[in-house]
């Protein structure tokens, strides 16, 4: 017997889905259903957007409401089946919105290729529970992520992330040694291009981005900052590091190494079989979110470091750590 689900329609676009096709958007609103099934509903002109039909599946704004003909039986459509992952670790939770520790080997949301999502895993792992993404995190970037439960709790946290009231703490590992301990980025970041990437600097199409970092600790070759971006474009943090010459230390897509092994920073090191990398994913994590629920009470939530990234740290610590007159500030 076919699957049966809460509908998400009516669906508002949130501001972190801005500037994506419409298939890419049915696909977070749906992400059980097979894309080809979702535009085959496009292309019958059974999805409206503000009211209309559409035509093909063109780039959509926050806030565009997207409906289904009611002729659509969803339980009906062709699934993906998705691989069981392992329930991750709730932050927090009340009444209007739920925090939950991503892995790093997990998308936010389904990505071109029908990869596995904290979105698709959603139904399993919370029941008919309506969560809705405010905003998200890179594959490769750990940490907290925010869920809102319902429509009204939904745009009530977008509200919040649109008017940089939502504190958002990072722990980024980068290959290079900042000038200053504390320095920023307001390098303007515009749309996608080739690769998955996406295009900086002042151009058609791009927005205002800032990002400001704190230096935590020096390593030789690496240091560990802290970054504190106050808009929320996508891969902001790495593209802004990028501009700096000061990539993360594993972001081969922004100029970034493929993993960091411990041959790179331990002195006289000796191989004892194959080596495997201390951290072979971005070296970026979600620590700290600090925003207020819409069921009333200022929120502080962290996220621990994954066992990766602090064995990186501890490792860097051990073997590559500099003393006061080898800091530069």
């Amino acid at each position: 017997m076919p699957e049966s689900f809460v509908s998400p329609f009516p669906y508002e676009v949130p501001e972190s889905l801005h500037g994506e096709k419409a298939d890419a958007v049915l696909e977070v609103a749906l992400p059980k259903i097979r894309r080809t099934a979702l535009r085959r509903l496009i292309a019958n002109g059974q999805v409206f957007v503000n009211g209309r039909p559409l035509d093909r599946p063109r780039k959509l704004r926050a806030n565009d409401q997207i409906d289904l003909d009611p002729a659509v039986d969803l339980s009906r459509l062709p699934r993906i089946r998705e691989k069981r992952l392992a329930k991750p670790e709730t932050l927090f939770e009340d009444a209007a919105c739920l925090v939950i520790a991503k892995p790093s080997e997990l998308a936010s949301v389904p990505d071109r290729h029908g990869e596995a999502s904290v979105h698709g895993m959603l139904g399993e792992w919370f029941g008919d529970v309506d969560l809705r993404f405010v905003h998200r995190l890179d594959r490769g970037t750990s940490g907290a992520l925010l869920l809102a439960k319902g429509r009204d709790a939904a745009r009530a946290l977008e509200v919040q992330f649109r008017e940089r009231r939502v504190e958002k703490h990072y722990f980024a590992l980068v290959h290079g040694q900042p000038p200053t301990d504390e320095f920023a980025c307001d390098v303007p970041i515009g749309r996608t291009i080739r690769g998955g990437r996406v295009k900086a600097g002042e151009a058609k199409g791009s927005r205002e981005a800032h990002t400001a970092f704190i230096v935590l600790e020096r390593f030789r070759g690496y240091a560990l900052l802290e970054a504190r971006p106050t808009t929320g474009r996508m891969h902001q943090i790495r593209v802004h590091l990028k501009c700096l010459r000061l990539p993360l230390a594993v972001d081969p897509m922004y100029g970034g190494a493929k993993a960091l092994w411990l041959s790179q920073i331990k002195p006289g090191y000796r191989a004892h079989g194959t080596e495997q990398p201390l951290i072979d994913r971005l070296a970026l994590h979600a620590h700290r979110l600090v925003f207020v629920s819409p069921a009333g009470s200022r929120v502080e939530v962290s996220a621990e470091l994954p066992k990766d990234f602090r064995i990186t740290l501890e490792k860097l610590r051990r073997f590559a750590s500099v003393g006061a007159g080898d800091r530069r500030t």
